[in-house]
């Protein structure tokens, strides 16, 4: 995979997905909490009660422009002047689009408000997640996630850009099986 930017949002499949972003993101953070239920017990040693339960997590962060920097970008109104990125899976290239701060802003409130949105995470290259009999692995997953938090700041003297924050609760990465 030869994409300058390698962690894509979208709102379905690569293939079906209806909004498609590139996100220049410069910390990405996986996470994985277990929550084992401690008793203490009068006059002996506690017992750990343990689920099995796994809750994954994902934070990224990184820099979004204040507005679209690509004014040769005609495309529909809804993406015009943002800057195009072509990625390809498995044969199938999409355009992706770089956001800028409230285009940013409005999908992540929308998604928040909707639980019927399959929000899914691409992050690097997923064509081969973990070595297969013909291919090695690429090292990159798709993670079906939802909203939990996002923050925008903005530096002074950096007013044409905004620092964000997403945090994600998710599902194990497509292809983990138990």
């Amino acid at each position: 995979m030869a994409d300058e930017l390698s962690v894509f949002l979208r709102d379905n499949t690569h293939a079906s997905a209806s909004v498609r972003l590139a996100l220049k993101a410069d910390q990405l953070a996986l996470s994985f909490s277990r929550t084992p239920i401690h008793i203490a017990l009068p006059r002996s040693n506690p017992e750990i009660f343990d689920l099995g339960t796994t809750r994954p997590a994902i934070t990224i962060s990184g820099l979004v422009d204040n507005i679209g920097l690509d004014t040769t970008n005609t495309d529909s109104t809804t993406f015009k002047g943002m800057q195009k990125v072509s990625h390809t899976i498995s044969s199938s290239t999409q355009t992706y689009y770089v956001p800028y701060k409230n285009y940013l802003e409005n999908k992540l409130i929308t998604w928040v408000t909707s639980d019927s949105t399959d929000l899914q995470l691409e992050i690097g290259d997923a064509t081969t997640p973990e070595n297969t009999g013909g291919a090695l692995a690429t090292g990159g997953g798709i993670y079906r996630v939802a909203v939990q938090q996002f923050q925008f700041s903005q530096t002074p003297g950096l007013e044409d850009r905004w620092a964000f924050s997403i945090s994600f609760v998710a599902k194990f990465r497509e292809g983990v099986s138990f």
